[in-house]
């Protein structure tokens, strides 16, 4: 896939915080492939609402929203699925990992090919670098929630879909955390040329290249 267009969303059953001044609600964007973006977003201004619907889990909205140049809308839900699975992801705010799983057996959940020996090393890779590797044997109840959200960093990352979303991935990670979870991001979808939309209630506090829009 290689863009997601917006025209002129506006959610249905309330009115964003901010909404006159939104570089994206109500008007027309386009999110391309291999691009990256920071969409910054305060509470009350629909930043999950909107990422969910990107995603295609509802249709709570006026206007339309694209794959290419297919209306969400329009597609059955077995090609919805399929989209999410190969060309469009979420990293949802609960991060949404089975609480009697291990780490490993969550991140692993997404991967269905039969030969996971490539995922395994990916898996460890990123793990070590987020520094939960000693984990992945550890159920995720057992976990706290900075390290679920390392974990789930770790699944969205080990078979990247084309278009990256991450609503507020970093809420419970220091600072130092929150940089490197964010340089294994942009490495791997630099990699993969993949798309990376963060939604943040905030800018980063540290510098970066990505295109910063406000919600």
């Amino acid at each position: 896939m290689i863009s997601i267009q917006l025209n002129n969303i506006t959610p249905k059953y309330f009115v964003p915080k901010n909404i006159e001044q939104s570089e994206i609600w109500e008007r027309k964007y386009i999110f391309k492939k291999g691009e990256q973006y920071l969409i910054v977003a305060p509470s009350g201004s629909g930043k999950s609402t909107l990422a969910t619907a990107i995603l295609g889990t509802h249709f709570q909205y006026a206007g339309d929203i694209l794959y290419d140049d297919k209306d969400v809308k329009s597609l059955h839900i077995e090609a919805i699925v399929e989209k999410r699975r190969q060309n469009v992801s979420l990293l949802f705010q609960d991060v949404r990992l089975i609480k009697n799983l291990t780490i490993s057996e969550n991140i692993l959940l997404r991967i269905f090919d039969k030969n996971k020996s490539e995922y395994l090393q990916k898996m460890h890779e990123y793990a070590s670098k987020l520094g939960i590797e000693n984990l992945l044997d550890k159920k995720a109840e057992n976990c706290s929630y900075g390290e679920r959200q390392r974990s789930a960093i770790v699944r969205s990352l080990i078979n990247p879909t084309d278009f990256l979303i991450y609503d507020e991935c970093f809420s419970h990670l220091d600072a130092a955390n929150k940089r490197i979870a964010f340089d294994l991001i942009t490495t791997v979808a630099n990699e993969h040329q993949s798309a990376v939309l963060f939604f943040e209630l905030n800018e980063f506090p540290f510098e970066h290249h990505y295109k910063t829009l406000h919600l």
